[in-house]
């Protein structure tokens, strides 16, 4: 017998579930049913692969826009560069941000849920720190 609360398999002569209580139906229980949980829905391979890989394409996008800007512009003065300096800024805050939107929201494992707010917190406060003292400072 199947508990239709629990989903779990009893003996064919009990009327209780001996692992959540509850009442078994003897006229409902159906040997080929299977309980669904909507809760423990698991994401297709393919929308996983879609979160990596949105995931993959910020930080690169993110890292290469700064690995360039020192490249072409690490040895010279940025002073009248600023206003392009302030725009890059926002925006790496900005992908910073979503990056951890698409990793929080591709993860159903709540243990990891917990990690990445946690490490998104530290991150994305650093990132505000210093986006604010170059928006505040004069260049």
């Amino acid at each position: 017998m199947i508990c239709s609360n629990c989903g779990k398999t009893n003996e064919n002569d009990s009327n209780f579930c001996k692992y959540c209580g509850d009442k078994i139906n003897l006229a409902a229980t159906d040997p080929n049913h299977t309980i669904f949980d909507r809760s423990y829905q698991v994401l297709s391979k393919s929308n996983m692969d879609l979160g990596y890989l949105i995931v993959a394409i910020l930080i690169l996008v993110n890292v290469f826009m700064w690995f360039f800007w020192s490249f072409i512009f690490g040895g010279s003065d940025i002073s009248n560069k600023s206003i392009l300096y302030k725009g890059i800024r926002v925006f790496s805050t900005t992908l910073s941000i979503a990056q951890f939107v698409v990793m929080f929201i591709f993860v159903k494992q709540p243990s990891y849920k917990i990690i990445i707010g946690i490490i998104a917190a530290i991150i994305i406060i650093y990132d505000l720190y210093y986006l604010m003292q170059t928006l505040t400072s004069a260049y």
